[in-house]
């Protein structure tokens, strides 16, 4: 099909209301970025894309699994090290294994089920590191079961079973206590809101030092949206407890901790997914999280917990989610 054809055929589909724009293109001097389209809700019921396999598309397999964004946050190019080279050899292990494995859900998925970045059932994952840096970042992407609203991810089958979620309970604040020497409790962000603390103030507690080590400047605007009437508090005040509680986060200011915290985190990742996929399992990462098939369960969190260990020397609270047919 030539390219004027090709756009036919395209302004054709964006008319009908079967598919849209979600990013334009530009070409700039030195940097260009092509328009990105997808299915609209109507597209996916006229074209009936539940019916759809893989068998109807050609997968383009050629894509850079390990990825590097420069200062401005575009991709960039860099030179392949023995590093590098080693860490796309097992990622395309862990490809392996997800591209010849049935990932699929109890139901269909809905629009109220998916994030905006839902592209369809992608499988294949890549690294992302950041500012221009192979320390900074590296997390894994590209699933789409990372593009799946939470409430969503327990329909999840793999290989036809029932699957299980394991995370970090506060993965950020367990690294930044052990590697102070100090213990880590069940709830790492106790120090900051107390135990059993409502939801919604953790949920502040999390944003907010996640903001402060994520800072170019040092400054941060969150927690956002804070009740300070509720609270007992200003916003200000707040922070000043994050800070309180976590005494080694100033000098962490402006130093990219964030981003260093998520190099440390993808590596663990990757330790724990290896580990499954050379037994021949099927593992599912989102960050900090995994999902596994429901009999793995007992596994999946010991070999969560001893791979934490062995990096920072003590053992974390890992969370379980089971699937519906499981409670």
């Amino acid at each position: 099909m030539t390219a004027d054809r090709f756009v036919l055929v395209q302004d054709w589909l964006v008319k009908a209301g079967l598919i849209e724009m979600v990013k334009r293109g530009f070409n700039l001097p030195g940097h260009s970025q092509t328009s990105r389209f997808a299915l609209t809700e109507k597209g996916e019921s006229e074209l009936q894309v539940e019916d759809w396999t893989f068998a109807d598309f050609k997968v383009d397999r050629g894509r850079e699994t390990i990825r590097l964004k420069n200062m401005e946050d575009r991709l960039c190019g860099y030179d392949d090290t023995l590093g590098t080279v080693a860490m796309r050899a097992r990622l395309a292990e862990i490809n392996a294994k997800l591209e010849v494995s049935e990932i699929n859900t109890t139901q269909p998925l809905t629009i109220h089920d998916k994030k905006p970045d839902y592209k369809g059932r992608k499988v294949r994952l890549h690294r992302v590191f950041n500012r221009d840096s192979f320390d900074h970042g590296g997390r894994f992407y590209g699933g789409w079961w990372q593009n799946i609203k939470k409430h969503a991810r327990p329909k999840i089958t793999i290989d036809g079973q029932h699957t299980i979620e394991a995370d970090f309970r506060g993965f950020n604040p367990a690294v930044l206590l052990a590697e102070a020497g100090q213990p880590i409790p069940d709830d790492p962000y106790s120090p900051i809101v107390g135990a059993n603390a409502p939801g919604d103030l953790r949920n502040h507690a999390k944003a907010t030092l996640a903001a402060l080590l994520n800072a170019k400047t040092g400054a941060t605007e969150e927690p956002r949206n804070f009740d300070s009437a509720r609270w007992g508090m200003t916003a200000e005040g707040f922070r000043a407890k994050v800070l309180d509680a976590f005494p080694m986060v100033p000098a962490m200011l402006g130093t990219d901790k964030g981003l260093t915290l998520q190099r440390l985190e993808s590596d663990i990742a990757e330790a724990i997914m290896l580990h499954f996929v050379r037994q021949g399992h099927a593992i599912l990462p989102i960050h900090d999280a995994f999902i596994v098939q429901a009999h793995l369960e007992r596994e999946l969190v010991q070999v969560m917990k001893d791979t934490f260990k062995a990096r920072l020397g003590q053992v974390p609270t890992v969370k379980v989610t089971r699937s519906y047919a499981l409670r």
